[in-house]
């Protein structure tokens, strides 16, 4: 599996990529993730030196109850972020679903769009297609931060998300004639038992043939799977984040989105291992 960017690509054949976490939002439910844009550049680059492969950065919260900022204030946390990066040669992705964003970030450096509103609106692949930029499709019922306001009860969730990817990777591909990347959304309007389901169907996605990237980071569900409420701020998230993400590469994850680059990247250090000395190429 490559990961094809401007000028790099990641060879994910033997190994795993980890996207790090960059947050320059003032109410990310992850309140140590929240930092200011100068201070940001200076944890993406310790991620980068604790073993990430890219940095994710964002600055609208997609949690239910988080503030909404202008597409203007949103680019101006970002944009310089991106920018400091870029001449670091480190990778970066942009968490937003506003096209406009996208759009005036793009000339800094950006190496990916990261959209958790799964490519919808075809804005965001005029911009794709502008800049040359691979996009992430994530599966999502309803709006950001608006999707508990529809339904989620799923008839069969595993096809849902299957043909929601397919269908949506089919379309940006076509309409741009970059490369696309497939989350199946966990924690998105979906129950603890709805996650479980997917993650136990992750391979099926591998069909798809293209990056499978799992973002299940300190997320909500994790503290409902150990009895501990809908809660973001436990003890124990960290270890759950783990053993989950272990669980997620096992099953064919390409990419795994976390806050804590180093633990997860010991983790994946063991797991790749094993994938190294059973390799056989095709």
């Amino acid at each position: 599996m490559l990961l094809k960017f401007h000028n790099q690509t990641l060879d994910l054949s033997r190994r795993t990529a980890i996207m790090g976490i960059v947050n320059v939002s003032n109410d990310s439910p992850i309140a140590f993730s929240r930092v200011k844009s100068d201070a940001a550049i200076t944890r993406a680059i310790k991620m980068k030196q604790d073993g990430a492969d890219i940095i994710d950065i964002g600055a609208h919260s997609t949690a239910t109850k988080a503030y909404s900022i202008s597409p203007e204030e949103e680019v101006s946390r970002i944009y310089p972020v991106v920018e400091a990066l870029s001449k670091e040669g480190i990778i970066t992705s942009i968490d937003t679903w506003t096209p406009s964003v996208a759009k005036n970030v793009a000339p800094a450096g950006l190496n990916l769009i990261n959209d958790v509103s799964g490519a919808q609106n075809l804005e965001m692949h005029q911009v794709a297609k502008k800049f040359g930029l691979p996009i992430c499709i994530m599966h999502m019922r309803g709006l950001p931060k608006l999707h508990r306001e529809v339904s989620q009860e799923y008839e069969d969730i595993e096809n849902e998300v299957f043909d929601f990817l397919k269908s949506s990777v089919t379309s940006f591909e076509t309409n741009t004639g970059q490369q696309a990347w497939i989350d199946p959304g966990f924690g998105f309007g979906k129950s603890s038992s709805d996650n479980l389901t997917l993650l136990r169907t992750l391979p099926r996605l591998q069909a798809l043939n293209r990056p499978i990237l799992v973002s299940a980071s300190r997320k909500g569900f994790l503290s409902e799977l150990m009895m501990q409420g809908d809660s973001q701020d436990t003890a124990e998230l960290l270890s759950a984040t783990l053993a989950f993400n272990a669980l997620a590469v096992l099953k064919g994850a390409n990419i795994i989105r976390v806050h804590d680059v180093a633990a997860a990247h010991a983790m994946v250090s063991i797991i790749d291992t094993e994938k190294q000395e059973n390799y056989t190429p095709e």
